[in-house]
């Protein structure tokens, strides 16, 4: 194969101007995605929502996300912790694997993403029409924004109350779950002990992730 001088040289000229280019433009997006994370950290902050939509012209979007690794450091200490029920949060392989509902847990208790407290008398709280309590009892499921949705409808609260509602909501409902969590474990101990004993054998690694989504047009 002959290929001419000139041709060769152009090539060479053209992928390092291209390179060049796509080093400058890396920077630039890394530099506008740690812009759109500190203005979604501060979006994100006093709710419970995961991720949070911006939009630019022509339908598309930037998406920004809060994540959570959870890691264990000690297993042995799950183990004690979880007792009987081990085995349904934790699968074994050639090494333990945490369940999604496993990880969910124990995120919240080492985030602390609980409020002691009693859904009943939270719900007596938002409202005293009976019939709306026992509805709300079946519809709140610690979902932030769904919830808050409920909330606005069903008992007409402005938006922001439902969303204070919900928070609360959300961290009851996590109490709760935990407490049962930890009676189904048979845990002699208090919930702020089974805390401590997961904040010393997990770490949670916490996140932020920018995803660019644009509509394709024909």
């Amino acid at each position: 194969m002959t290929v001419a001088k000139n041709e060769i040289k152009a090539k060479a000229d053209r992928l390092v101007e291209l390179t060049n280019q796509q080093s400058t433009i890396k920077v630039e997006i890394e530099e506008i995605k740690a812009w759109f994370e500190k203005l979604a950290t501060d979006d994100l902050k006093d709710t419970k929502k995961k991720t949070i939509d911006y939009w630019g012209s022509n339908n598309s979007k930037i998406v920004v996300g809060n994540s959570e690794t959870v890691k264990p450091v000690s297993m042995t200490m799950v183990k004690k912790l979880l007792g009987s029920v081990f085995g349904d949060f934790v699968k074994e392989d050639t090494a333990y694997k945490m369940t999604e509902p496993c990880k969910r847990l124990f995120s919240m208790m080492y985030l602390g993403n609980y409020t002691e407290g009693s859904l009943d008398e939270t719900i007596k709280a938002i409202t005293d029409d009976e019939k709306i309590q026992r509805t709300l009892k079946k519809k709140l499921k610690g979902k932030y924004e769904k919830d808050t949705e409920t909330l606005m409808k069903m008992v007409g609260l402005p938006e922001r109350e439902a969303s204070d509602w919900a928070y609360i909501t959300a961290e009851i409902i996590n109490w709760e779950w935990m407490l049962q969590i930890l009676k189904s474990a048979e845990w002699q101990g208090t919930p702020q002990e089974a805390v401590e004993i997961i904040r010393a054998a997990i770490i949670v690694d916490e996140g932020i992730k920018v995803t660019v989504e644009a509509e394709k047009t024909e």
